[in-house]
């Protein structure tokens, strides 16, 4: 259960684009700004303050928080929507599209983090490429120019794993698969189909845009690191959660892939040594067992293996069909 509040003072100031973005039509979109949130009292309130400047309504899905979150986003105006208790980011960006869809006339729903990592200042630049029908969500990426920031280097090395295990799942190129900054038209806003209650939603997101043909632009964007509370869960964690997640994707999207690349090395390193100790039999008499079993368990493991490609890959293609 998730219940609705807001407060009913609007922000003074409205939002507007920078001058350069262009046409009239743009500028009088009508942009939502969804915020999942979880414990996130010390940067809630200035990050609502800075992106009421850029947004017809700011939208805090609160992801139940046992902090002042809620009373702070509260207060400087947002409207609020709490879970009862605490199932995850993905579930949290659910509600915001769910609550986008029942609003009339938003031409963009962007979401941001609200830990102050993300500089609402961005939005004009994250949200263009969609208002201006360039591409169904766009991504703000910190890397897309250059892979110099002030990302640490272990982060750096956990995001570029991920970048690679979602490229795996989704076939997408993308230079910041991760961040969650991100601007969605309203018609990927209706079409992705998220499942995952969990971290591994911004993979997720990615792999469901490409099964349904939804274009997917990159823009840079600043973050910062210096000052900021930092994530609510262990880096570590965090991306172990994501990298499993995003191996099911691969597992549930790409069984042939998944499965039929080990059977090959299976079959492979098996169907060696099997004639490995053949070889040696003949030439020596000696017969090895355990090298025997080894190679016909590798043998068969890859047999199995190679099956359950082929029959999980038609299946796939079967439901792909029907869908």
């Amino acid at each position: 259960m998730a219940s609705v509040s807001s407060n009913n003072e609007k922000p003074t100031q409205k939002w507007f684009l920078n001058d350069n973005l262009g046409s009239e039509s743009v500028e009088s979109a009508k942009i939502v700004v969804g915020i999942p949130t979880y414990n996130e009292e010390i940067a809630i309130g200035s990050v609502v303050t800075e992106a009421q400047r850029y947004a017809d309504e700011v939208v805090v899905a609160d992801d139940g928080s046992t902090d002042n979150t809620v009373q702070i986003a509260r207060n400087v105006g947002a409207t609020v929507i709490e879970h009862e208790e605490n199932k995850g980011k993905g579930s949290a960006i659910r509600t915001l599209m769910q609550y986008t869809t029942d609003v009339n006339g938003v031409d963009s729903l962007v979401v941001l983090d609200g830990d102050g990592q993300h500089l609402p200042e961005d939005i004009p630049k994250v949200v263009e490429p969609v208002l201006t029908e360039e591409c169904d969500i766009s991504i703000g990426s910190r890397y897309v120019e250059t892979d110099e920031t002030e990302t640490p280097l272990h982060r750096r090395f956990g995001q570029r794993v991920l970048d690679y295990l979602t490229m795996g799942s989704s076939g997408e190129n993308l230079s910041d698969t991760q961040s969650g900054f991100r601007a969605f038209s309203p018609e990927a806003v209706s079409r992705l189909n998220l499942r995952t209650d969990g971290m591994g939603v911004e993979s997720e997101m990615i792999s469901e845009a490409t099964d349904r043909e939804l274009d997917i632009d990159e823009v840079p964007i600043d973050v910062r690191y210096e000052e900021v509370d930092g994530q609510t869960f262990n880096p570590f964690v965090h991306g172990l959660n994501v990298a499993a997640f995003v191996t099911k994707l691969i597992r549930d999207r790409h069984p042939l892939l998944f499965f039929g690349v080990p059977a090959l090395v299976l079959l492979g390193v098996g169907g060696g040594l099997l004639l490995h100790t053949a070889f040696l039999y003949q030439t020596t008499a000696a017969f090895h067992q355990w090298r025997a079993l080894i190679s016909g368990f590798l043998v068969l493991t890859g047999v199995v293996s190679l099956f359950s490609a082929l029959v999980l890959s038609q299946v796939r293609n079967m439901v792909a069909h029907i869908e």
